[in-house]
């Protein structure tokens, strides 16, 4: 695919999810509303593909349970990189690593209608209910901690395995 048309007409979206069908199924309902798709299995290859192209995704919708990093940790360097990134969450249980099951994360089998809902109000600058808040789980110093590194580095994945070490612990 060439995600550079997407670039240019503010429509690329990238696609997180670790289960093959579940993934065909999103890209298929985002391709019908006319969003170009980008895919990855893991939050590691998201975060990759995020970092070399930093300005380029106009949405991320991501699985919460996803192997390595979860969906969760994933959005926690999102955060710290690209804030006005607005984010979806898919899940099978409608929980998540870490996040209780609330309302505003998507179910799966993924229905057309409630995706298209989920993503106009996320689109328009709403936010979701379901987003984790490491503030909310995290010490203040764990969290500048996290951010310093960042700063410093300005590596994302680094940052997203030093929120995964530090939220592990609690500290």
């Amino acid at each position: 695919m060439d995600a550079s048309s997407g670039v240019r007409d503010g429509k690329l979206v990238m696609l997180v999810d670790d289960d093959v069908e579940s993934r065909r199924r999103a890209r298929h309902l985002l391709e019908l509303r006319g969003m170009e798709v980008v895919q990855a299995s893991n939050g590691m290859a998201a975060l990759g593909l995020i970092q070399r192209l930093p300005d380029s995704f106009r949405l991320v919708v991501t699985e919460l349970e996803l192997p390595g990093i979860s969906g969760a940790v994933l959005v926690g360097a999102l955060r710290l990189f690209r804030p006005d990134l607005p984010v979806l969450c898919i899940s099978g249980s409608r929980t998540g690593a870490g996040v209780p099951a609330v309302a505003g994360c998507l179910g799966k089998p993924l229905q057309d209608s409630e995706l298209h809902a989920a993503m106009e109000a996320v689109l328009r600058g709403g936010t979701t209910e379901w987003e984790p808040r490491f503030t909310d789980v995290l010490s203040e110093s764990a969290t500048a901690r996290v951010r310093a590194r960042f700063a410093v580095g300005n590596d994302l994945v680094e940052a997203a395995l030093e929120l995964a070490r530090v939220s592990e612990r609690g500290v």
